[in-house]
């Protein structure tokens, strides 16, 4: 456990925890600079990360090796606490996991807010990367203001910073953001109804790693055939969901980005290319090098 994690009473899933560690990067941590993460340049080959939303990046302890696209090109730094990098939505960044850190990410999507905490106490292995078992979902959509923050952030680090507004304005979503979760409704009622929310969200944390229904059930503590149910019941499949999952991230990665088959293939959980192929032809109707070329050529007559 996280010195951090320990000072807060952190916990997987715990409202309260999240609005104590939001309390605390606002309240205890000084804000020194917002770096920002751009769509461009293409961010080439490796173990990157891009998501459809804004994500803030924020080192709570020791020191975070980021790499991610800025005006300048390619930027590379050690982020320690107090230095922060939002990314806008389908920018690409490339954490590495080589020094020891606490990190937390606020996530900005349409539907709702998410806040994760990651611990990692020692280097991992090269090409590693963690699962993500410590955050907290919303029930509640960012509001207009945190909407609207969001894109006038987003100016400014487009921009340049004019006059070094990001920090205070960064200071000020986390304020708009744990005003937000304070807000928020409780989980559904009903031990199956809350286990499946979980799953569902921790699907949607970690589709990009090596998981499945058996790992998933023992992160939970559940049978896998219990796990199963709890989809059946909804008229869902758990491996058709974690496919979709993926495979709509595979479909952004090639739309968006210059990485290989057998990278996209990595970043989506799959550690064979070969069926990664079948599976997104099974989906799309056609493989992934043509479904990147279809997409360029329609992009090209739109243009």
């Amino acid at each position: 456990m996280g010195r951090i994690q320990e000072q807060l009473h952190l916990n997987h899933l715990s409202r309260e925890g999240f609005l104590r560690l939001a309390d605390y990067i606002i309240n205890a941590m000084e804000l020194r600079h917002v770096y920002f993460g751009r769509r461009t340049p293409s961010p080439g080959h490796g173990q990157i990360e891009m998501h459809p939303a804004f994500i803030f990046d924020v080192p709570l302890s020791g020191e975070k090796h980021l790499s991610w696209g800025d005006a300048a090109g390619v930027c590379e730094r050690i982020l320690p606490p107090g230095e922060v990098l939002l990314c806008e939505p389908l920018a690409w960044k490339l954490p590495s996991w080589d020094r020891p850190h606490e990190l937390c990410c606020f996530v900005f999507r349409e539907e709702y807010i998410r806040l994760t905490y990651v611990d990692i106490p020692a280097p991992l292995p090269p090409g590693s990367r963690p699962v993500c078992s410590c955050f907290f979902h919303s029930q509640l959509p960012p509001s207009d203001s945190i909407r609207n923050l969001l894109h006038c952030l987003a100016e400014q680090g487009r921009n340049g910073d004019p006059g070094g507004a990001m920090p205070d304005l960064a200071r000020g979503l986390f304020r708009l953001t744990l005003a937000r979760l304070k807000e928020d409704s409780p989980p559904p009622e009903g031990k199956a109804t809350r286990n499946y929310e979980r799953i569902r969200q921790y699907l949607q944390e970690n589709f990009r790693s090596p998981i499945t229904r058996e790992s998933v059930a023992e992160q939970f503590h559940l049978h896998p055939g219990y796990l199963s149910r709890l989809f059946t019941a909804r008229g869902e499949n758990f491996s058709t969901v974690l496919r979709d999952l993926r495979m709509d991230h595979a479909a952004l990665l090639l739309r968006n980005t210059e990485l290989l088959v057998d990278e996209i293939a990595d970043q989506c959980g799959y550690q064979s290319t070969t069926f990664f192929t079948a599976v997104f032809r099974n989906r799309f109707g056609v493989p992934p090098g043509k479904y990147r070329c279809l997409h360029f050529e329609e992009t090209s007559h739109q243009t």
